[in-house]
């Protein structure tokens, strides 16, 4: 466990009306604490600790250890031991300060484990391939529909590594009867491949296909016992046209039902102060780049999470509502990004072989940005003096 860092004095001057703000992260292989402090009338980080995620350890759990440690180094109290959370209300403000503002963020798994079906191994199949770039996806495995295709073969094929979701794609947008056939009867098997699952163990189930089909669909899948079905836009409707943000939420959506199961999330989702909500790091993350961008000015802005399973690109224009967003895997450059603008924002190591340091930037080494970026939520201002002033180092190029 790495020891608490501390700003000297800093965490004596939390005051009541400019309370002590804590900021909680789970990562893949850790959790993290931030405490943001008023000194001089700006918030500055004033403390910050990690703890290894153990297996026999619950998230709440590790939480009360890190803030056990952290209190004991800045001779404070965070953590009621009794009531297994944070400290939020004292009797003696002045000489036990409560926090008054919590918010907690958390990616515990790696990814989605996504099994993609389809009518050919080309055209819709790939479609949905690039829509899934844009979520925390891992393809484990793919099935390309057969006349022959039986029951058997397909439970024997996701046996090695039972998926977390399954993806049915295929057709475009045509009402034509005939040409739906193939794609109800893809549907029809998988739901006889989930009828012989035990409910708890049955992955989710997305239809990105032809919407003409999608109704049926669903009826032919839970005639045979498969269960529920989610139903988005069709990935590819058409030829060269592809809709990636519908099957992209489907599968956060899903991600974010897994993460919820780990042990300690529901315990720790309590502690966020209202109006705020948890949150994934990514979306922090997302949201972060996206106010960066506006804050600075700037036309566009490429921005880097370097998490421990994937990186996440983000690119916020001036030109666009929401954001591009695109996962890829460590220490990788895909040719889809060769249209991007230069990578100016990086939370982690900074990819210099890949992704030369432009003439303006922002870097922050420590990749606590998409923690403290969820205090956003509750305290807008605060974050962005902790940004500024601590994490996002700006660098020019001489």
């Amino acid at each position: 466990m790495r020891e608490a860092h501390t700003m000297d004095g800093q965490a004596d001057q939390a005051v009541a009306d400019q309370p002590s703000i804590l900021a909680l992260g789970v990562e893949l292989g850790q959790v993290r604490g931030c405490l943001l402090e008023n000194v001089s009338g700006s918030y500055r980080l004033a403390a910050w600790s990690n703890t290894p995620r153990r297996e026999e350890a619950t998230l709440d759990e590790l939480a009360g250890e890190l803030l056990t440690r952290m209190g004991q180094r800045l001779h404070r109290t965070l953590w009621q031991a009794h009531e297994r959370m944070p400290l939020v209300a004292s009797d003696d403000p002045i000489r036990e300060p409560p926090l008054g503002q919590i918010a907690v963020s958390a990616s515990p798994l790696p990814h989605t484990r996504v099994w993609l079906a389809g009518l050919t191994a080309t055209q819709s199949m790939n479609a949905a391939r690039e829509a899934l770039t844009s979520s925390p996806a891992h393809v484990s495995g793919q099935t390309v529909y057969t006349a022959d295709l039986q029951v058997s073969e397909l439970v024997h094929a996701m046996a090695p590594m039972p998926p977390d979701l399954v993806v049915i794609v295929g057709g475009y947008d045509t009402a034509d009867v005939q040409i739906q056939q193939p794609l109800l009867e893809l549907s029809r098997l998988f739901g006889q491949v989930l009828a012989r699952m035990a409910p708890p163990q049955r992955p989710g189930v997305v239809f990105a296909g032809n919407r003409w089909a999608a109704a049926r669909a669903v009826e032919v899948f839970q005639a045979a016992g498969g269960g529920p079905m989610e139903v988005v836009a069709n990935v590819q409707p058409a030829p060269d046209v592809i809709h990636r943000a519908a099957l992209a939420q489907a599968v956060d959506f899903n991600y974010w039902r897994l993460c919820r199961r780990t042990e300690g999330f529901r315990e720790i989702s309590r502690w966020v102060t209202e109006p705020g909500q948890m949150t994934s790091l990514e979306t922090n993350f997302a949201q972060l780049v996206q106010v960066w961008r506006e804050l600075h000015d700037l036309p566009d802005l490429h921005g880097l999470y370097c998490g421990a399973a994937w990186w996440l690109h983000i690119w916020a224009s001036r030109d666009q509502p929401g954001v591009n967003l695109r996962y890829v895997e460590p220490h990788r450059r895909p040719d889809a990004l060769a249209a991007w603008p230069p990578l100016q924002l990086v939370a982690g190591e900074w990819p210099a072989l890949l992704w030369p340091q432009p003439e303006r930037c922002w870097w922050d080494r420590s990749g606590m940005t998409p923690i403290v970026a969820a205090v956003g939520q509750v305290a807008p201002q605060a974050m962005v003096q902790v940004l500024r002033s601590d994490l996002l180092e700006e660098r020019h190029r001489e």
